[in-house]
């Protein structure tokens, strides 16, 4: 029997999400959650529930508005057209920021000379692997750089400027795959990071009424990587995703562990064992995207705790 969310599950999950955002913005004075609109299944979701949010705040007293931004940066207009539709149908906030001639200047006046620098230095340190897949990584850097444009001008811009906070629009099958940019289209709260996109999220958007064209567009993070789209990126669907996932971590596979786990990875019926070999791979890959910046600590560095300290300000 295949895996599906009950309707009481998803009402939960619904309630709670909203919930959470409605109150970890009272709790901390924020009165505006600003979400990166990409014309996709995620971010119309988010939006969703930040509306449903909005509507907790309004019957409790507290003013809580929900912000759409639109971030096209030579972008399809077909996907900015379905991200206005998402802002429309959830009643949120639009701001459109243009950065079609930001990436631009940035690309031409930085990023050629850059490349042509690392190449050098490839060459120069025996750099091989990297050079043979230099074109490849040129493609990911350059949807690295939109994103982080959308970031630096968009998202976080504007919740500074309106002292609000930005959603997350990440999911749980791209967080184990590492299918996120670092310091790019993260947020300060992420309402569906833990939800299986393949399997359970888009229940849930049909749950929230999202609208059709939605759910029915091919999934893809508008930076042109791959012109195939997010799934062509992963090499499988997202359902596939999923269910590849969860028999892994069901039979003590460690995302964040390490890369022996490869040598005899389960298998998963009605996959193929390269199929699975790679997702596992990747996700062990992504370890270090989730564990952030990862910090030596006191005692690893042979320091003293800091309670052991005496100053001349100690009692």
């Amino acid at each position: 029997m295949k895996y599906q969310l009950s309707t009481r599950q998803i009402e939960t999950a619904v309630d709670k999400a909203a919930r959470f955002l409605f109150d970890y913005c009272r709790q901390h004075s924020k009165h505006y959650m600003v979400t990166g609109v990409s014309g996709g299944l995620d971010s119309a979701v988010v939006l969703a529930l930040a509306g449903r949010a909005c509507e907790m705040a309004e019957k409790e007293g507290f003013r809580l508005n929900s912000v759409g931004l639109l971030l096209p940066c030579h972008s399809d207009p077909a996907h900015a057209e379905l991200g206005r539709l998402a802002i429309n149908h959830f009643s949120a906030k639009e701001l459109v920021i243009e950065l079609d001639e930001v990436f631009t200047f940035v690309e031409e006046s930085v990023i050629k000379q850059t490349d042509a620098r690392i190449k050098t230095l490839l060459q120069e340190t025996d750099g091989e692997k990297a050079l043979a897949g230099f074109a490849w990584s040129k493609r990911v850097a350059q949807g690295n750089i939109k994103a982080r444009l959308r970031m630096l001008c968009g998202t976080y811009h504007v919740a500074r400027m309106v002292d609000g906070l930005v959603l997350s629009t990440d999911n749980y099958s791209e967080l184990l795959m590492g299918f996120w940019t670092i310091n790019g289209d993260v947020g300060d709260l992420g309402a569906i990071q833990y939800i299986l996109k393949g399997l359970e999220l888009y229940d849930i958007a049909r749950f929230l009424d999202v609208p059709e064209a939605i759910l029915n567009a091919a999934p893809t993070d508008g930076l042109g990587i791959s012109e195939g789209g997010d799934e062509a990126q992963l090499g499988a669907d997202y359902e596939t995703v999923d269910k590849v996932m969860i028999t892994l971590l069901q039979n003590g596979f460690d995302p964040d562990g390490p890369p022996a786990q490869l040598n005899n990875p389960v298998p998963v019926t009605g996959v193929e064992a390269a199929l699975v070999f790679n997702l596992a791979q990747r996700t062990l890959k992504a370890a270090h995207k989730r564990a952030g910046c990862r910090g030596i600590s006191r005692g690893e560095l042979g320091l003293l705790p800091i309670a052991e300290i005496k100053t001349r300000c100690s009692p």
